[in-house]
């Protein structure tokens, strides 16, 4: 009897230990999406230059590149690795993501983190994260190469943006530079307001540098 209770016992920790980190909920349209785009000097200077990585070779031209469509929970927080009915991305989908994304594999990696979480199929997820990036105006940089302040960038943005208004979006910063512009949308894809742990994201520095293009 013991070995029995013991062996369910080891079964169940087992499975508690597979399912750490994953969101088992049905994934569907509760809550609403954040475009986030990353800024691809900062991530270079941060960790791509070690890499050896492509978009951060001289010439390469790297900007404003897409981090990932992520679906968010109303109150703050997001469901990740959720189970899905549907197909994993192929190859071709994600090679396909390469131009707005920068790479392949980024691409895979967010299908699995965030859209299986989204209740679409990966071809709809990607056409959704296209669209979003598509709809978005970025205003000419004057700021690259300069310390300047986020708030400076972001009005920028919205300046370029009209339907973009305060509390929709959000700067992040790290190390003293420009990480990623965050957009909160509705699954229609429209601007909306972020919840209040996502503005707390918002970049604290006083200024930050936005390095150029490569």
């Amino acid at each position: 009897m013991r070995m029995v209770f013991g062996a369910i016992l080891l079964v169940a920790v087992l499975g508690g230990f597979a399912l750490m980190g994953r969101d088992t909920a049905r994934p569907g349209p509760e809550g609403y999406l954040i475009l986030a785009i990353s800024w691809t000097p900062s991530w270079c200077a941060g960790e791509g230059d070690a890499r050896g990585d492509a978009r951060c070779a001289d010439g390469s031209g790297a900007g404003w590149l897409v981090h990932g469509l992520w679906p968010q929970h109303e109150g703050g927080g997001w469901p990740e690795y959720c189970d899905t009915d549907h197909a994993p991305a192929s190859r071709a989908q994600t090679a396909a993501m390469r131009d707005i994304m920068g790479s392949s594999g980024l691409a895979a990696h967010q299908w699995r983190k965030h859209g299986t979480c989204s209740g679409l199929d990966a071809e709809t997820y990607f056409d959704r994260t296209r669209a979003a990036f598509a709809a978005l105006a970025l205003p000419d940089a004057p700021t690259q190469g300069r310390p300047t302040r986020p708030e400076e960038l972001l009005n920028r943005v919205q300046q370029s943006n009209p339907d973009l208004q305060d509390g929709m979006a959000i700067i992040t910063c790290r190390a003293g530079l420009v990480q990623e512009l965050r957009l909160c949308l509705t699954h229609d894809l429209r601007y909306r307001g972020c919840d209040g742990d996502m503005l707390a994201r918002m970049c604290r520095s006083e200024t930050v540098l936005k390095p150029a293009l490569r």
